[in-house]
């Protein structure tokens, strides 16, 4: 017998919806924790010595200053100033980040370096001792996966410092063999190729294969020992500079290590062609699109097109690994940039219903502020962690609807035609997953006649919006009447209830 399309179809669908349910890198949420002002010392007295000249350690309630350029380590001082933080005062707050059900905590580098930041590695097998040690990390790998999440390391692969031993020793001699490791050059002006003006930050010179095995070619190499130590993947700084042929090789690499695990760069461009180069990138790019829908600056419809076109170009299995970000320790803090309220909700509610996985930045939970670096990495608040905090319950609400709903998760994307409104649906293999997103940025009342592109779908059908469990919709066949407020969202769900054994669906799902 000759089998049925639609069967077949259907198994077709099933069968994707499974492997999307068993891919952690997919639609999952992830905490971002910046160690040293995560969460306070609790051996601060021990590793005082740690911290001294050019270093210095602040008390945990003081806020960040911008400092001024340390001309003896080419450093500014902002960058050099300590809040102790360290992997076991990490650990001591793994309930509070499980609480929330996040799927993948996220490291900002941990490897020795001068600065706080640690984006000047001076050596990638050892963790920074201000930090901890390797047995300090292999204890916070096996704490994370015991509480039923993955970790991810920060990988800065396209320089180092300054004072790095490799570097000192390549500058100090024509015969040393990491001399073939950077480029020196009487035409730069340091006499090395550094990165984007920054003196204390040679670059790596890619074009050797001897750096590429050190870092991420080989079974010995960096990414594979700590895929090999129990992480389970790496987010890349500055990723679009190491270039699509060498990012390949690091993704192929890691996936050799670990077959589950997942390469995630930093990428401010539009994100297509970076797959398979990368699983996913965090998209600093989508962010700005979001950011100037609510601002008003993109009308709906047009921010509908964009999504659409965003989605459809890039696959929507590699947008569902994809971080969507509305801050971090280099973007404003997203409660100083959208000091409005009803834009800062718009600005959520897109993060937590497009296709991709969510990022939230340590403290942006729980609203913290911060104009730029270096006050958008001031230590964490933990005096705003309580169930009073209005930025609280907001995050809480969208981490529960997350968790709750299947299609915010995993689901498909499809954009409705609108004149001012954004709507999209997402929808999985099941009918009663069906999620409408329907959003109003502007600063007045809009009335629109949507038409549901969802052939499955029963007429005369009653939506409530899960926002408020309130509100009731109905629609009428394929077309449903909604009247939205300035500033607001409604996040619809379909009531399939049956009627004394009666259902629509009998014979469809």
């Amino acid at each position: 017998m000759k089998p049925n399309f639609y069967v077949t179809k259907h198994l077709e669908l099933k069968k994707l919806f499974s492997e999307r349910d068993n891919d952690w890198r997919m639609g999952g949420m992830v905490y971002q924790v910046f160690v040293d002002r995560f969460a306070p010392s609790l051996n601060l007295e021990q590793k005082k010595h740690l911290y001294q000249t050019p270093r210095t350690l602040q008390d945990w309630n003081t806020l960040p200053s911008a400092g001024k350029r340390d001309s003896s380590t080419l450093y500014y001082t902002h960058e050099l100033a300590f809040w102790g933080g360290d992997l076991q005062s990490l650990m001591s707050k793994m309930n509070y980040i499980q609480s929330w059900g996040f799927t993948t905590l996220y490291l900002n580098p941990i490897f020795e370096a001068l600065t706080n930041h640690k984006y000047d590695t001076y050596d990638y097998e050892n963790v920074s001792k201000e930090y901890g040690n390797l047995d300090d990390l292999k204890a916070c790998i096996t704490l994370v996966h015991q509480s039923k999440m993955k970790i991810m390391l920060d990988g800065v692969f396209n320089h180092m410092a300054i004072g790095s031993a490799k570097f000192q020793d390549a500058l100090t001699s024509n015969q040393s063999p990491y001399r073939e490791w950077f480029e020196f050059d009487r035409t730069f002006n340091n006499g090395y190729r550094i990165w984007a003006g920054v003196p204390s930050l040679p670059e790596l010179n890619l074009k050797n294969p001897a750096v590429r095995d050190y870092l991420f070619n080989s079974p010995s190499s960096i990414v594979q020992r700590y895929l090999k130590l129990g992480i389970d993947g790496w987010r890349l700084d500055t990723a679009i500079e190491l270039g699509y042929e060498y990012l390949y090789e690091l993704t192929e690499s890691a996936h050799q290590a670990k077959q589950s695990s997942v390469v995630i760069g930093e990428l401010l461009q539009f994100p297509q062609g970076w797959n398979p180069a990368m699983d996913g990138v965090m998209q600093l790019a989508l962010r700005d699109l979001i950011l100037g829908y609510v601002e008003q600056t993109i009308s709906g419809s047009l921010m509908g097109r964009h999504v659409q076109q965003w989605i459809d170009q890039t696959g929507i299995d590699t947008m569902l690994k994809s971080w969507i970000v509305l801050e971090n320790h280099d973007q404003w803090r997203i409660a100083s940039r959208l000091e409005n309220k009803g834009q800062y909700h718009l600005a959520k509610t897109l993060q937590f219903t497009l296709p991709g996985t969510v990022n939230l930045y340590q403290g942006e939970e729980c609203g913290m502020e911060g104009k730029g670096d270096p006050y958008n990495r001031a230590p964490m608040r933990w005096d705003l962690v309580n169930d009073h905090n209005p930025f609280i319950q907001l995050h809480r609400q969208w981490t529960q609807l997350r968790l709750q709903e299947r299609a915010l998760r995993i689901g498909n994307f499809q954009v409705l035609n609108t004149q001012e409104l954004l709507a999209f649906v997402r929808y999985t293999d099941q009918v009663k997953e069906t999620l409408l997103i329907v959003i109003n940025a502007t600063d007045h009342d809009i009335e629109e006649t949507l038409v549901i592109p969802l052939g499955i779908l029963k007429s005369h059908l009653t939506w409530t919006n899960l926002l408020d469990s309130k509100t009731v919709i109905k629609s009428d066949n394929a077309f449903l009447r909604v009247r939205i407020k300035p500033q607001s969202s409604l996040l619809l769900k379909p009531v399939l209830n049956t009627v004394d054994g009666y259902s629509p669906y009998k014979n469809i799902l």
